[in-house]
Order: structure tokens, then C-alpha cells, then sequence
């Protein structure tokens, strides 16, 4: 009897190593690298717009046109649940075309979601002079929340706005925004995102969603910008460039994988 229990000892042991060994040789991970295991969360931006008015005053670059005839304020569009709250002139940054120049005086204006769902993208079309129109796409704006915006067909000089009328308008409504916490951890270095699967799953192609924000509890901008992390496997981590991520003005507000 005991004979029999030293042999199945011996080769329950065995059968460990074996197991082991496989695991190496087939690269097989039992966990995150040491290195990355610091890497748990998704970084969060405390400046970050939340539900609530924005306070145009404090916006950067913008200055309010209190005098304009162009539209009564509050301005709903029809068919959305977006209305424009204010209209002004904006100097700094135009990024709406995925690059980012200098302008000086364009026409911008403040839109917010009035509804409980996430505009996961939208398109305005505005009348601002006679036969002249322009487009804004404000894209994954969280309810009661707002951005300020500009034409993502051209930077309009605000000086040839002679009129405000939405001729044409439509959103696309989601439910909620989704974000991996607890599947991925995301930090950024060196303008590069960090990306840990903290999973034994594969999660496929990983995609990080991120807006920028301004002064005035607002996103700047209408866009919103994608980096994609290409067949990420269980307890990987992998290094993005995430050119126009800026931690201080940037904020990720979506992560999420698709399978082939």
C-alpha cells in the first residue's frame, strides 16, 4: 500500500513538471511582466469635464458674443437632443480635421447634450450667411455634458457670420461609453500609451478613444481621436504612440476591444 502511494507521489510530481515545462516552451504566461504590474488602472484626467453648465467665461480662447442677433440662446437642434448655448468667436488650436494649426477669430460655438444617452456622433449643418453653410460633428459628448466646437468642413472667420439657421442635423445615440476597467491598464509615457491586458484572455484589437478639454467644463473640440492596439494577447503589454494625447489636457472617455 505504501509502495503505491510513493508512486503516484512520484508521478503526480512529474506530471507538475511536465506541465510546467510545457507552459515555458509554449510561451505560455501565468501573469503580467514584473515591469507592468504597476499597471492597473486606466489614467484619469481630474480636469476632465463633468454633467453640469459650462461657464463660457474661463473657456481658453473663446469670447462670447453677447450681442449677436444670429439665434435666440438656447438654440435646440432639431432632431437631437444638442442644444447650442452659446456663439462666439475662438483663437488657439482648430483640430477638427484631425491636425492641429493656429487660427485666430473663427466662429465656434458651445453645444450640449440635454439627454441621458452618450451623442455618439452628430452632424449639424449651419446656415451662416446666405448660401453659405458649414458642418459640426460633435462626436461621443456624455450626457449633460458640453464641448465647444468648431465647422469640421473649414475654420469660418467669424467676422463673414452673418446669419445662424440649422438647415439640416441628425445624432447618433449610445447608450453608454464602454471602458475595460479591470481587463486593460493604460498609462501614458513618454507620448506613448502604455497597454496591459490584465487578462488570461485574448482581447483582440483594443481601441482607446480620448478628447481634449479646456477651461469651462468643456471638450475642445468636436473630434474624437483613436489609437488601436492590434491582437493583444493575455498579460501582454504593449507600447502606442498617442501623438496628440496631452495628459494634462486629454481625457480617455472609451476603451474598447473587437475580435475578429
Amino acid at each position: 500500500m505504501k509502495s503505491n502511494k510513493v508512486r503516484v507521489s512520484i508521478f503526480t510530481v512529474l506530471m507538475l513538471v511536465l506541465v510546467c515545462f510545457s507552459l515555458i516552451f509554449t510561451g505560455c504566461k501565468m501573469g503580467v511582466d514584473k515591469e507592468y504590474e504597476y499597471n492597473t488602472e486606466i489614467i484619469v484626467n481630474e480636469k476632465a469635464p463633468v454633467e453640469g453648465d459650462a461657464d463660457v467665461s474661463v473657456i481658453t480662447g473663446y469670447v462670447e458674443d453677447t450681442e449677436q442677433k444670429f439665434a435666440k440662446l438656447p438654440y435646440a437642434i432639431p432632431d437631437t437632443d444638442l442644444v447650442v448655448t452659446s456663439i462666439g468667436k475662438y483663437s488657439g488650436i482648430y483640430n477638427e480635421l484631425g491636425t492641429e494649426e493656429e487660427v485666430t477669430d473663427i466662429l465656434a460655438i458651445v453645444v450640449e447634450n440635454t439627454s441621458e444617452k452618450v451623442v455618439s456622433y452628430s452632424s449639424l449643418t449651419i446656415e451662416y450667411d446666405e448660401e453659405k453653410s458649414c458642418t459640426f460633428n460633435p462626436t461621443n459628448i456624455p450626457p449633460r455634458q458640453s464641448a465647444l466646437v468648431f465647422s469640421s468642413s473649414e475654420a469660418i472667420t467669424y467676422s463673414d457670420v452673418k446669419k445662424f439657421e440649422c438647415t439640416d442635423s441628425m445624432a447618433v445615440m449610445a447608450k453608454e461609453l464602454p471602458v475595460l476597467d479591470g481587463v486593460v491598464g493604460i498609462d501614458f509615457v513618454d507620448g506613448q500609451f502604455v497597454v496591459t491586458n490584465l487578462t488570461s484572455d485574448d482581447l483582440g484589437d483594443v481601441y482607446i478613444r480620448y478628447k481634449n478639454c479646456t477651461e469651462g467644463n468643456t471638450y475642445l473640440g468636436g473630434i474624437t481621436y483613436s489609437v488601436m492596439i492590434p491582437d493583444v494577447k493575455a498579460y501582454e503589454t504593449y507600447k502606442v504612440d498617442a501623438g496628440s494625447f496631452d495628459e494634462n489636457t486629454s481625457v480617455i472617455i472609451a476603451v474598447e476591444n473587437m475580435k475578429s
